[in-house]
This record gives structure tokens, C-alpha cells and sequence, in this order.
């Protein structure tokens, strides 16, 4: 069950940190967060003692200096801080393995970090972090709304799936107003134009086939009598992760949540790879990736072949 208790927080001192920091603060009320650490990396943290004279203030402890910066950001923004309790890290080095690192050494349940748009190489090191990091991540883009009506979860009906159900349930328990639309994206097998069945019967057939199996699925997770909307999307263009962020604009959804592993009933998609890729397209709504801890050698559910 995701618990969400502590919290670490990227911070860089960039105009997106406001954002991140009310969006925290506003996510902590449905989550329970007991401690929300917010980290800033700085590549180095000495100051040449030749510039002293010129700039007296340099001489403060720069860690000392950066944790006031970021405890007048904090205080400015947050909001109410209910039962949280709030610290500061200034670490120097690289940003990535400095976060990977302190979120390690404080058994973090989640990771906040910013999405920009313009910011050069953002993807890769978005992508990395993801990858290395064996918590759940919340990426929060520039756009971000302090608003959590409309949840949307993909679901291949993997375990990952199903724990990423979870968590929306968990946050939605909180909050009576919003809706959870369980989205899942189907593709018609390959050569279904060999058959006898025109392309509308077959994707009935398909259709009604995922359909059952959803409702299978859903049957098995504790949803906290949160409000539950199914989509059923057909994707002919072989683009899961467009078709997915498309119909997330197109129905103003507040928050994605998808999981880091497994597969779809065909093996047609590796969810991991659809995640990453959506991880990346996506610099419009936050969203978080939640990780399912699998046992080693344990093999992916098959499913029957429906025509």
C-alpha cells in the first residue's frame, strides 16, 4: 500500500520552484506526509576567499545560506502544513546521484521534481531518474493546478497497474470530489484484416473482450467507494503513450498516475516503456510513476487470445 509519509522535494532556485512547492504542499493534505525534506544541489559549495572583500556576505556558510533561501520559499508558498514536518538538505555535486543518493539514505516514499519546458537535456535527465530512483516520482510541469478532481490511471490490468490504482484510491479517499478514470488503450491484433470480420466487428469483439477483463480486474482492488470512470481507447497509429496524454488534455485531467512495470494483455507494450515515453511527451500535467516491487523470477500473467 502506498503510504506517501516522506517526501523529498528538488528545489533550484528557478521561477517553476513556487509551483513545486504549492503543489506539494497541496498534494500533502491527501497523502498524510509526516516529513517533507526540500533538497538544492549545487555542483560546488566553496567560494574563492579572493572575493571576500568584495562581496562580505559570500563569507556565510553557503549551505547555511541556501537552507534560509529555501525556508523563505517554503514558507511563502507551502500552505498549511498540517501534520508535516519540514527540513532542508543543500548537498553538493551531481543533482541526480546527490537526489538518488538522499532519497536512499532517508527511505523516501516520494520523490517531487519539476518538468521545464525549455530547459535543455530536461528528458534525459528526467528518463535517468526514473530509472534510478526505486520510489514513486512525481514530475510537476510549469502549468501545474492546485486542483485534484480528475485522476486518470492507465491500466493494462498488470500488478502495476492494479498498485497505480491503488495510490489514486488512496489519494482519492481524501478527497470526495474527485473521479478516477481508469484509462485503458487497446490495439487491434496484427493481420485482423485477413479475416472474414470487417475492422468495426472485430474491434467489437476486441472491445467487449477488454472490457471483461477490466471488469475482472477492478473486482480485485479495494477502491475506498471512490467515484470509478472506464475508457476504452482504440490506438491505430501504434502511439499508446500520445494517444494516452491526448485524451489526459482533451478531458483536463489534474493528475496521471501509471506504473513502471509490466505488460498488456497481448505483450504488444512493454508498460515500462510506455510510462518512460509518456514521462517524457507529457509537460502539461503532473504525473506520477509509481514502481511495483516484483519478486525476482516471477513471470508476467498470460492472457488468452480473444479471436
Amino acid at each position: 500500500m502506498f503510504k506517501g509519509k516522506k517526501i523529498l522535494v528538488g528545489l533550484d532556485f528557478t521561477l517553476l520552484d513556487k509551483t513545486i512547492i504549492g503543489y506539494t504542499g497541496f498534494l500533502c493534505r491527501f497523502l498524510g506526509a509526516e516529513k517533507v525534506y526540500f533538497i538544492n544541489v549545487q555542483k560546488r559549495l566553496d567560494v574563492p576567499a579572493n572575493l571576500w572583500s568584495d562581496f562580505p556576505e559570500l563569507r556565510l556558510p553557503p549551505d547555511e545560506v541556501l537552507k534560509e533561501k529555501m525556508t523563505e520559499e517554503v514558507t511563502a508558498h507551502f500552505g498549511e502544513k498540517g501534520d508535516a514536518d519540514i527540513d532542508y538538505i543543500v548537498a553538493e555535486g551531481s543533482p541526480m546521484k546527490e537526489i538518488i543518493h538522499w532519497a536512499n539514505i532517508k527511505k523516501i516514499d516520494l520523490l517531487i521534481v519539476g518538468r521545464k519546458r525549455e530547459l535543455k537535456g530536461n528528458g534525459i535527465v528526467t528518463g535517468q531518474l526514473l530509472r534510478s530512483f526505486n520510489g514513486c516520482m512525481l514530475f510537476v510541469p510549469e502549468e501545474t493546478k492546485m486542483r485534484l478532481n480528475d485522476i486518470m490511471v492507465h491500466t493494462d490490468f498488470s500488478p502495476a497497474s492494479q498498485k497505480a490504482l491503488e495510490v489514486a484510491a488512496t489519494i482519492g479517499h481524501h478527497n470526495a470530489d474527485v473521479t478516477i478514470h481508469c484509462q485503458h488503450i487497446y490495439q487491434l491484433p496484427l493481420g485482423y484484416y485477413f479475416t472474414e470480420k470487417g475492422k468495426e466487428e472485430v474491434n467489437r469483439v476486441i472491445r467487449a473482450y477488454h472490457v471483461q477483463q477490466y471488469n475482472q480486474f477492478i473486482d480485485n482492488i479495494e477502491l475506498r467507494s471512490v467515484h470509478i470512470n472506464p475508457i476504452f481507447t482504440l490506438d491505430d497509429e501504434g502511439e499508446p503513450a500520445q494517444t494516452a496524454l491526448h485524451i489526459a488534455r482533451k478531458k483536463n485531467i489534474d493528475l496521471i498516475i501509471a506504473g513502471a512495470t509490466g505488460k498488456t494483455m497481448f505483450d504488444t507494450l512493454l508498460l515500462g516503456s510506455f510510462t518512460e515515453k509518456l514521462v517524457h511527451l507529457n509537460l502539461f500535467i503532473p504525473m506520477l510513476v509509481v514502481k511495483e516491487y516484483k519478486t525476482a523470477g516471477t513471470p508476467p500473467p498470460s492472457a488468452p487470445n480473444p479471436i
